[in-house]
């Protein structure tokens, strides 16, 4: 972290009244955030050393900032999370909710970091019950320089920061990268951001209107901004690299996306590595799998991802300190350098026909749908494959049976299920669908929907 203070100390000297953060409400120059960030590190130096960070907007930018600087342990809250998450996050951190910037206690800090600061990142994973990933100095700067070198980052640059800030991902791509690239960094409000709601005209108009050059996504919000392009929503000359990961990502969609103008590039990653290990170059040909950021080491083992190099988490908290190569439970494949993911080890279906499918690439092409934000794919009792669809509105059936065919026959749904969204337990806090819920709404008679023979042959 020590080269990002140091940018910011560089970029408030030699660019002051240049724009560094702006988030709809106010904007901060360089050497006003480098001013905010040193008053309320007075602050957060003589409060709390473990904040649990619940702010939005500038005052997160400036509030993780700060408490870094000041040497805190800082814990960043998950806007999604339930309460009894948040209630866990904070007794297992043992952090003090930050909700406001503190106020300066005494002279600014200097804007020389010392090092020595960590941050807990949660991970709400399958089950619902988040457990801390400890990262330090050491990876965070490793993450960010990878990033920063092989999106090829720069002063003339504007990122768009349209994720939730407390994801570790738009820490490092909306905060830590932009300063040491000097870039201007534009955050979306919430209404805006189309990773809770079914539109993305709002995204497309934003973009339009601040002209950035890089953004990063979720596939959802890459479903709704599609869907808006598809009704006439114009696409910003300016953008040049826009990232999309979390979860995968229809082959059609990406395809459509780049035939619409948005420079579409995947990326894997997870935060037991600090984020993002590997994206698929831009002037790849679609479909092609993704690179290794510099400095990460990966190898399959038994089918499995495992990872080393210098952005592996130092450890889980109240665990013992993670030493040697992680094993991520993805699987994965390399071919002549390049990765593809291909799911969840613990989540991989096996038919009676002895052939394994990852769930989440079929669950992928129902997502393509801007009606569908949660599907889910589950084997029944009789060796039947559904598909349960959680839907605002009505999907578009024609696609969605048209991207379902080109699966491998062993994979493709031999019946669909629409369900209401609002059914208790069958979305989680973070948008993604339990399986296990949607197996049990599949089992209720007559809410299956048998696909045709043509379809399923």
């Amino acid at each position: 972290m020590i080269p990002v203070f140091d940018a910011l100390a560089r970029n408030a000297h030699d660019r002051p009244e240049a724009v560094a953060f702006d988030d709809g409400r106010r904007s901060l120059t360089w050497a006003g955030l480098a001013l905010a960030v040193t008053q309320a590190a007075a602050g957060f130096a003589s409060g709390p050393r473990t904040v649990g960070l619940h702010l939005a907007g500038l005052d997160y930018v400036i509030g993780d900032l700060a408490a870094t600087l000041a040497g805190c342990r800082v814990v960043p809250v998950p806007g999604f999370f339930s309460a009894g998450q948040i209630a866990h996050l904070l007794q297992d951190a043992g952090a003090v909710l930050v909700d406001k910037l503190p106020q300066a206690a005494g002279q600014p800090l200097a804007l020389t970091y010392q090092g020595g600061a960590e941050r807990v990142i949660y991970t709400s994973g399958t089950t619902g019950r988040p457990k801390g990933v400890v990262l330090g100095d050491d990876q965070l700067t490793a993450s960010a320089r990878g990033l920063s070198r092989a999106i090829a980052a720069g002063p003339q640059d504007r990122y768009l920061s349209v994720l939730p800030q407390a994801q570790l991902l738009e820490q490092i791509c909306g905060i830590f990268l932009p300063i040491m690239a000097g870039a201007a960094t534009v955050i979306c409000p919430p209404d805006a951001s189309a990773l809770f709601s079914g539109d993305g005209q709002a995204l497309a108009r934003l973009a339009d209107r601040t002209r950035p050059s890089i953004t990063v996504l979720a596939p959802r919000q890459l479903t709704l901004w599609v869907a808006a392009l598809r009704a006439g929503a114009p696409v910003p000359a300016s953008l040049r690299h826009v990232a999309v990961g979390g979860a995968p990502v229809s082959a059609d969609l990406i395809a459509e996306a780049r035939a619409l103008g948005l420079p579409v590039a995947e990326g894997y990653g997870l935060s037991e590595a600090c984020s993002v290990v590997a994206l698929t170059p831009l002037d790849a040909p679609e479909g092609s799998a993704m690179q290794l950021l510099e400095g990460v080491s990966l190898r399959i083992e038994d089918g499995e991802i495992v990872l080393d190099g210098p952005t592996l988490m130092q450890g889980y908290l109240h665990h013992p300190p993670h030493a040697g190569p992680w094993r991520t439970g993805d699987l994965g494949q390399m071919k002549d350098g390049r990765l593809t993911v291909l799911g969840r080890r613990d989540a991989m279906i096996l038919r009676a026909s002895g052939r394994n499918i990852a769930p989440e690439w079929v669950e992928a092409e129902a997502l393509a749908d801007p009606a569908v934000p949660a599907a889910a794919l589950v084997l029944m009792p009789d060796d039947r494959l559904v598909l349960v669809l959680a839907v605002t509105a009505a999907p578009r059936m024609t696609a969605l049976v048209a991207r379902l065919a080109q699966l491998p026959a062993y994979a493709r749904p031999d019946a669909l299920v629409i369900a209401d969204p609002r059914e208790p337990g069958l979305i989680r806090p973070s948008g993604t669908a339990d399986r296990a819920v949607a197996r049990q709404i599949a089992a209720r008679p007559g809410t299956q929907i048998p696909l045709t023979a043509g379809v399923a042959a």
